[in-house]
């Protein structure tokens, strides 16, 4: 026997305690009052040693507890028990089998299938088994089951997917599962085509010790396979629409060349155009298709070649919208000043992507319609609207509307206008007889400002400011530029849902030379697509990414372009925003299940186009989310999965795949757990000590 803690035997010597206790014993004196003591002698009082020991079952009793308490304290333990007991205890496996798209080129799943079940019926009568699969992220078919005829079924069930694949998660999740095995060899049998766009050596993974990693490749010798990677749209104003022109951009990733194969663009379903393509061995062509009109609503786009050994990468979808475009509303004065509106709308009668809708109205004749209609409204150098217009400007700007004010020299805001401003104007400043005062501080974090963060991309401290209002920023207001003077440029604010900026000086060529510099129409068009919340839209996504729905359908409603989402004004003038719960379809046709309120999002596993219908949409009618498989899992270029295991070994301990890796004496100790038995049996005898106690009160008072 050895002790994992042999320091503590020392605890032994307490033994002596309970033996000194029984033969040792204090003669108490007693006083006895004697009238005269003139004829006694003083004898001194001592302590009287027993001879033997009179109580030999609670001797042996305190002993044996003192004893068995300090040997549980030293944690004892048989070397080599652990072992012998391990080489017929069984195993724990878990059997990662690869399920990422590229095994389905050819006949590799049929073979991985054959590995995983062969791996299967080498489980011996001890030994439990997991079934996991692994992509993008990893699933659990049957865990910890000890008949082979469950985890062959599950084996049976699995079929390659769309995910790409990653071997660092896979190998966590199975090291987890094998975390609180009891079992003395753990073992990974990892099941793949060792692809090698999934392995990513920055990413540090290593197996815990004590658990080995056994690698079975199942991937083809050589390989070829194309596919298309992406999309481009080049796109020309035509009657009614737009002329789209699409380029599938086709990768030959082969050593032999690419012969006439076949390509096509459908639109909606409906097959356009179809040409050929030829590419060289390991090379890229673009295939240009011929143009077609979209109108209204956005177009569903795929281009196909034709199927190869591999067929899930041979299509790629996208989703494309006509125009784009965010709706602004320019409000000037009753009476504006010559040119009040010019340099705004000229700014933003240039760029497409995106484009603006701009009308402009005076402010004492401005209707509720044109203000809802509009996804952006400029208050250029006017005070606000009043009436119905006013209270759908407020109500607008609650549910997310952006409104730019640029206070100018016909600018007010009254007491009884709605408390949307992010800062309270004061009198103008006026540097006009000097050269003028300039931007002193700009944030370039934010987004109004990002794009002349570059070097060469604008100076926007270049222009002269002769005249511009103090403004002391509200409560939660931000200031995003500064004069050189310190007073607040440009302060934003959030209200309720929306956003709103005011610009402190005009944007004419009055009071500032801003509008007759190159940085203006990009300051204009940021300003916009912050303000209207404008995003890039995404031609396709990728499966595995995470979508919300809500994303999909919010805020385009009213002028901004989409379904779902009902704005309207209260009568207490705030907003009323609805926004019914979507229906999602998989690219199958299958409903997601929302059922879960604190469901939000879904992940996207097929390739093709998922639907988010809004309540009232019909089939088709709904937002489409097109999806693609990764462009980097169709490389079927392969490693060696001996890298692999190098890799996540960690040490010199679990180099070989496979290798039975030595019990420790911890392992042994942690086993074994002799200590647990030995410190029962110490309190049971303590609690025998205690009865048998009761029965001899002066041996127990010692």
């Amino acid at each position: 026997m050895s002790f994992l803690a042999p320091a503590l035997l020392a605890a032994l010597a307490a033994i002596a305690i309970p033996i000194v206790v029984h033969l040792v014993q204090r003669d108490r004196r007693r006083v006895v009052q004697f009238p005269s003591l003139m004829f006694l002698r003083k004898i001194p009082n001592q302590s009287v040693k027993r001879r033997a020991i009179r109580h030999w079952p609670l001797l042996l009793l305190r002993i044996a507890a003192f004893a068995l308490l300090a040997l549980a304290f030293a944690r004892p333990f048989w070397p080599g028990a652990g072992a012998a007991a391990a080489a017929g205890a069984g195993r724990e496996v878990v059997l990662l089998l690869d399920t990422s798209h590229s095994m389905a080129y050819g006949g590799v799943w049929a073979r991985a299938q054959a590995a995983a079940k062969q791996a299967v019926s080498g489980l011996g009568p001890a030994d439990r088994g997991t079934v996991a699969f692994f992509g993008s992220e990893v699933e659990v078919g049957v865990r910890a089951a000890s008949e082979r005829a469950a985890l062959a079924a599950a084996i049976d069930r699995a079929a390659p997917g769309a995910g790409a694949t990653r071997y660092g998660p896979a190998l966590r999740a199975a090291a987890g599962l094998l975390e609180a095995s009891a079992l003395p060899r753990r073992e990974i049998i990892l099941v793949s085509d060792f692809q090698k766009s999934g392995w990513d050596q920055a990413q540090e993974t290593t197996l815990p010790p004590g658990v080995s990693l056994r690698t079975v490749p199942v991937g083809e010798a050589t390989t070829a396979n194309a596919s298309i990677v992406s999309l481009a749209f080049a796109r020309q104003e035509a009657p009614g629409g737009e002329r789209i022109t699409a380029s599938a951009r086709i990768v030959n990733r082969s050593g032999t060349a690419l012969q006439n194969r076949e390509v096509s663009l459908e639109v909606d379903g409906h097959r356009e155009d179809t040409r050929q393509v030829s590419a060289a061995p390991n090379g890229v062509e673009t295939v240009a298709f011929a143009p077609f009109t979209i109108a209204g609503r956005p177009a569903r786009v795929t281009a196909r070649l034709a199927a190869d050994a591999l067929p899930v990468d041979d299509a790629f979808h996208a989703v494309i919208a006509a125009g784009g475009r965010i709706p602004v509303l320019i409000i000037e004065a009753a009476n504006p000043g010559p040119d009040a509106s010019l340099y705004l709308a000229r700014a933003l009668a240039v760029g497409n992507e995106p484009g603006f809708e701009t009308a402009i109205a005076p402010v004492d004749r401005v209707t509720a319609e044109q203000v809802g209609a509009a996804s952006v409204v400029i208050l250029n150098d006017t005070r606000p609207p009043s009436g119905a217009a006013g209270r759908m400007l407020e109500a607008r700007v609650r549910a997310g509307m952006g409104l730019l004010v640029a206070a100018g020299d016909r600018s007010s805001w009254p007491d009884d206008a709605p408390d949307l401003l992010p800062c309270k104007p004061g009198a103008p400043v006026d540097r006009s007889g000097t050269t003028g005062g300039a931007l002193g501080f700009v944030d370039y974090g934010h987004p109004v400002f990002d794009v002349f963060a570059a070097p060469r991309s604008g100076d926007l401290t270049a222009a002269r400011m002769f005249r511009y209002r103090p403004c002391a920023p509200a409560q939660g207001a931000t200031v995003v530029a500064r004069f050189d003077d310190g007073n607040a440029a440009l302060v934003e604010r959030r209200v309720d849902a929306g956003t709103v900026l005011a610009w402190t000086s005009s944007l004419d060529s009055y009071w500032n030379d801003l509008a007759l510099r190159p940085v203006f129409v990009p300051f204009v068009h940021q300003a916009m697509r912050h303000l209207g919340r404008y995003a890039d839209a995404k031609g396709w996504r990728v499966v595995g990414e995470v979508v919300d729905p809500a994303e999909l359908t919010r805020g385009l409603g009213l002028g901004s372009g989409a379904r779902g989402l009902a704005l309207g004004a209260s009568s207490d003038g705030k907003a009323a925003v609805t926004l019914p719960h979507p229906t999602v379809l998989t690219p199958h046709g299958n409903p997601l299940d929302f059922a879960d309120p604190s469901r939000t999002t879904f992940t996207l596993t097929e390739p093709g186009f998922y639907e988010v219908r809004s309540e009232g949409d019909k089939p088709g009618e709904g937002a489409a989310v097109a999806v693609n498989v990764s462009a980097a899992e169709s490389d079927l270029t392969p490693f060696n999965p001996a890298e692999l295991s190098a890799a996540v070994a960690g040490s010199s301990e679990g180099a070989a795949a496979g290798a039975a890796q030595p019990l420790t004496p911890e392992d042994d100790e942690r086993r074994q757990s002799v200590w647990w038995f030995l410190l029962a049996a110490g309190v049971v005898l303590l609690a025998v000590e205690a009865v048998v106690a009761g029965r001899f009160p002066r041996i127990a008072q010692g």
